[in-house]
């Protein structure tokens, strides 16, 4: 316990001396810090904001429901209707209607009023609008409130204003337009007449290009060339393996050497193989007798002459058998060679056919995506004609809207907020301030006392005696005298 007591007040006095050694460096970093802000504070431009409140009613009479075959609306419902409205309220022609009228603090009013809507200035002057501009609707009641922030107080009060004029007057539209379903009856024949010339092109083209089920057609003719391409392997995996074995034969009688038939996986001789091999084996044993007998008797013996003849007959056998197989690896050879010819024929075959028919594919998705695309658009129509109905019957939703409150000049700006960045700033100035101190202490290695150079070197301090030059009296420098410990 007195240890960490002892600690601690250590670190308190290290603290304290450093904040005295570096307070030059922390008030410097504060004012910056402090004077930055406070600049870009007072230079930044002010932002106003400005509010509006709209009432939306929903009439639920009893006779009303009754006329128009709705439900009356219960307690659970609440007043999750009322996000419709403020969708409507949002919506891109409306805000467009909007900046186009009014402008914004990107896109001025002349600007606005110039450029079209889908240039790339005017969306990115509408996406900036949503940013400054909100609806919510609190309290989950009834009332929206519109409330949109500009550097320009006027134009804050009057985009509110008119948002809302805006918006009844477009929802009125959207539940008035009278010709819309027959608008949406025309264009739905359209499309159906452009739907069914295109799926007649197609079955033409298909009947023409011979194409039933591209999919299917496309994996049979790279199955067909994984096959092919399979068997060529193998085919040459064959052909080389007899060249091997016939170049080995063939060098062991061009050596004149004992020749050695190497085995392979498959040979297309075994029987002569074997024969061989018995013949091989007879001749070594005809070989052991002669020598015997040429050990006790003249080589013009008559048995040694016999087995002398019977062992060049055997090896003329064997020569001829060699050479018989030598002569089937030859013809094998080149029967593998025209089997690999023929394969590589085919595989170039079929590659020709899968490009053709990648042409063919690649026309019949241009055809099949035409009518994709227009399938979209038919049912799209078909929806909005479902909508245009649905939107007849209802006659508006029976949603009357009034303004309770409209926008007024705000005077006073929401932004910047000049006393809460200062005190930011200060406590930012500060942290960097006493961050910047610690960082540059604890990098400094020079020794400021006598007990840090007892504790980096291990010597016994003697004396000490304090420069009191002038002109180097901020270096803290000192004389040190000191000796080795007994």
């Amino acid at each position: 316990m007195y240890d960490e007591l002892n600690h601690k007040s250590d670190s308190l006095r290290n603290f304290v001396s450093m904040f005295f050694r570096r307070k030059k460096l922390i008030s410097l970093v504060f004012a910056v810090v402090v004077a930055v802000i406070t600049m870009v504070t007072f230079l930044a431009s002010p932002v106003f904001k400005s509010s509006g409140k709209i009432l939306v009613e929903r009439e639920v009479g009893s006779d009303k429901a009754l006329l128009f075959r709705l439900n009356l609306p219960v307690s659970s419902e609440g007043y999750d209707w009322v996000k419709s409205e403020i969708e409507m309220m949002t919506s891109y022609p409306v805000v467009a209607q909007v900046l186009k009228e009014l402008g914004s603090d990107d896109l001025g009013k002349g600007m606005a009023a110039t450029v079209g809507e889908n240039s790339l200035q005017f969306e990115k002057a509408v996406k900036k609008v949503y940013k400054r501009l909100t609806v919510e609707n609190p309290r989950n009641s009834n009332v929206i409130d519109v409330t949109y922030e500009s550097k320009d107080p006027k134009l804050a009060a009057a985009t509110v204003n008119r948002l809302i004029e805006i918006f009844m007057e477009r929802r009125a539209q959207i539940f008035s337009e009278t010709d819309t379903y027959k608008f949406f009856e025309e264009q739905i024949r359209m499309a159906d007449d452009r739907l069914r010339e295109l799926e007649s092109r197609i079955y033409e083209y298909k009947k023409e290009a011979e194409i039933i089920s591209p999919e299917k057609q496309g994996e049979i003719l790279l199955t067909k060339l994984a096959d092919y391409e399979r068997s060529l392997t193998a085919v040459q995996t064959r052909r080389i393996g007899k060249e091997a074995k016939l170049s080995v034969i063939i060098d062991q009688l061009q050596t004149g050497s004992d020749v050695d038939i190497p085995s392979t996986d498959v040979s297309d001789s075994p029987s002569q193989e074997k024969y061989i091999a018995k013949l091989k084996g007879e001749l070594l044993d005809m070989k052991i007798q002669r020598d015997q007998l040429l050990q006790r008797f003249q080589p013009t013996y008559e048995e040694v002459v016999e087995l002398g003849q019977r062992i060049t007959a055997t090896q003329e056998i064997i020569k001829n058998e060699i050479q018989q197989i030598v002569g089937q690896e030859k013809n094998a050879i080149r029967a593998l060679q025209a089997e690999e010819q023929a394969l590589k024929n085919s595989i170039g075959s079929i590659n020709e056919q899968i490009r053709s028919f990648a042409k063919k594919e690649y026309e019949f998705m241009q055809l099949s995506r035409g009518i994709d695309d227009n399938q979209e658009v038919y049912s799209m129509l078909l929806k909005q004609r479902e909508e245009a109905r649905i939107s007849l019957a209802k006659i508006e939703r029976l949603v009357k809207i009034r303004t309770i409150s409209p926008a007024v000049v705000s005077h006073e700006p929401v932004k910047p907020r000049k006393r809460l960045n200062l005190a930011l700033g200060m406590v930012l100035g500060l942290m960097a301030g006493l961050g910047l101190a610690f960082f540059v202490d604890n990098n400094d290695h020079t020794i400021r006392s006598p007990a840090e150079l007892e504790k980096y070197t291990g010597l016994t301090l003697l004396g000490a005696v304090d420069d009191v030059n002038k002109k180097d009296a901020d270096r803290n420098k000192r004389s040190i005298g000191f000796t080795r410990p007994s």
